[in-house]
């Protein structure tokens, strides 16, 4: 009978099982980098980003993790952005702030075919340095609401026609930053709070998506 080596066919076993714990972990490496942050998802090739979801608190610090791992991201996708659920005060709020951030990296913004926006994630389309739309776009605009000063079931609604009220300024600076006009920025916010109430929507025409968004 033919003797075996012991200690070479138990260095052979072990050899073999280090080396498929190791490929294991190379796996885990390449799909240990992200392509989803929030509702920012980058393609394959790293120059588009598709958005959906309502924006959040996080979706800034989302849009900043997604610019340092993937900076060649050039536009964001829009698919669905039904709106923003977000803090502030009266300067400012995060939906608003990431609007800012793209507008200063001169990210573009599409609204796919097809696809949909309202309210905060108008707001967010508005903001790319280059706006575009696909084939039958829904792009809704309202009132905002949540109250104010002493009346928290106020909204902007209430103070449509009192264009010096202090609660409007966020608004107006914020479509000044991201290049709007003084006048166009003006234009186009009383035309959103004056388009339907807080609970109501009002779908953009395609005369008013040309005259206040398309650049």
């Amino acid at each position: 009978m033919k003797k075996v080596n012991l200690t070479v066919a138990m260095f052979s076993v072990l050899l073999l099982a280090v080396s498929i714990v190791g490929c294991g972990n190379n796996k885990n490496t390449e799909t240990a980098i992200s392509k989803t942050f929030g509702i920012f998802t980058v393609s394959d090739n790293g120059l588009t980003a598709k958005v959906e979801g309502t924006i959040v608190d996080t979706s800034l610090q989302d849009f900043h993790k997604m610019m340092v791992q993937y900076p060649n991201v050039q536009t964001l996708d829009l698919v669905d952005v039904p709106g923003s659920d977000v803090s502030g005060d009266l300067k400012s709020d995060m939906a608003l702030d990431l609007g800012r951030q793209v507008y200063q990296k001169n990210i573009n913004t599409h609204l796919v075919d097809n696809g949909f926006v309202a309210s905060g994630g108008t707001d967010l389309l508005a903001s790319g340095k280059s706006v575009t739309v696909g084939n039958n776009p829904e792009i809704g605009v309202h009132a905002w609401g949540g109250g104010f000063e002493d009346n928290p079931n106020a909204s902007a609604w209430d103070i449509k026609d009192d264009e010096s009220h202090i609660e409007h300024q966020k608004y107006l600076r914020y479509y000044e930053d991201i290049g709007f006009s003084k006048q166009k920025a003006k234009d186009f916010y009383f035309f959103t709070i004056r388009s339907a109430k807080e609970n109501d929507i009002h779908n953009m025409t395609t005369a008013e998506i040309n005259q206040y968004l398309i650049r």
